[in-house]
């Protein structure tokens, strides 16, 4: 695990912390995820047949396949929210009340709400209206959580956050032999590629969408097309702390099946990340902050709050490695006449 470093301000008002996981709650190893379901191709829509007596039918084009799942525009899909251990195993539902913000956002077009949330055994059904085509951005927001760490636990929790300075100052002040109010803000972003079922002149090809940012108080930003990632090639992304980038940051790197992977952001909040092998990744980080006076101002859950903590994360689906292109054969071409043989 790398090193992460803590902030406290000359007054030890703030402490700002930019680390790799949770640090809240009964289950710290927790994340929250969002994961589209969608089909693995789209289906072709059949041509319509031509009255009688009618001119035929041009035939359209059909749309491209695709190496990654895609939605058709104009229907809908499920969409599950989850929280657990051992990704991409879900662990828990998220209690629909506890949802604040949820949308699905194509391209330019105004966001459009995720509905009929409703849990269902250890995730969360959301649905999603594909009202558009392109690349589609999913994200959820959760409403603020108030959690206590107990007195024996508040220096962990101050470690495994990255505020090593706070902990010496916590130390000096004592803070750390009582009991400690938190507030936890998550979210949750993914994608997801939609497409006509026929090629059109207003078609949009959803390989060649790019991330924009949602608003979220933390987030992970794509820094490449995101739904062509490829086995041993490197994903670029910065994270965007109040939609600033975050020097510093440290994410981590969840795969099926292997331990987490640690890397830590330039001082301009950007990470590059070695992609091993295909199929589900999950990035995430978190930022821990010593709560003002002016929070309590926020709500009844920051009114006695010690600290803020933020996490995010963000889903990703990695492709196969690229197939090595065969070499091209040969010309064909005439052989030469063979040298006569001087008389």
């Amino acid at each position: 695990m790398p090193d992460r470093t803590g902030r406290v301000s000359p007054g030890g008002a703030v402490c700002l912390a930019i680390v790799m996981a949770a640090v809240a709650g009964p289950s710290p190893a927790a994340e929250l995820w969002l994961h589209p379901l969608l089909p693995q191709a789209v289906a072709k829509a059949a041509p319509s047949p031509a009255r009688r007596g009618a001119r035929p039918v041009r035939p359209t084009p059909a749309a491209p396949a695709y190496p990654f799942p895609v939605a058709l525009a104009g229907e809908s899909s499920i969409v599950e929210l989850t929280k657990g251990e051992h990704y991409p195993e879900p662990g828990a539902p998220i209690p629909p009340e506890r949802i604040d913000r949820s949308f699905v956002r194509l391209g330019g077009a105004r966001p459009m709400p995720l509905t009929s949330a409703k849990a269902d055994g250890a995730v969360t059904r959301l649905e999603a209206n594909w009202a558009g085509q392109g690349l589609a951005t999913l994200g959820v927001l959760l409403a603020p959580e108030a959690v206590t760490v107990e007195a024996g636990e508040v220096e962990t929790f101050l470690r495994e956050a990255g505020a090593t300075a706070a902990v010496a100052e916590g130390t000096r002040r004592k803070e750390t032999r009582k009991a400690a109010k938190t507030v936890t803000v998550e979210s949750a972003r993914s994608f997801a590629g939609i497409s006509e079922a026929r090629r059109t002149a207003s078609y949009v090809d959803p390989a060649k969408g790019v991330d924009e940012p949602l608003g979220f108080p933390l987030e992970i930003l794509a820094g490449a097309p995101p739904l062509l990632l490829r086995a041993g090639a490197s994903f670029p992304a910065t994270v965007l702390l109040d939609g600033v980038p975050a020097p510093g940051a440290v994410v981590k790197a969840h795969a099926p099946g292997e331990p987490p992977a640690f890397v830590t952001a330039d001082g301009e909040g950007r990470v590059v990340l070695p992609l091993e092998r295909e199929g589900r990744l999950l990035l995430a980080t978190a930022s821990v902050r010593r709560t003002a006076k002016a929070d309590r101002a926020r709500g009844e859950v920051w009114k006695k709050a010690d600290w803020e903590v933020r996490r995010t994360t963000l889903e990703l689906l990695v492709l196969p490695a690229a197939p090595v292109p065969a070499p091209a054969p040969a010309p064909k071409g005439k052989k030469p006449a063979p040298k006569k043989k001087p008389a």
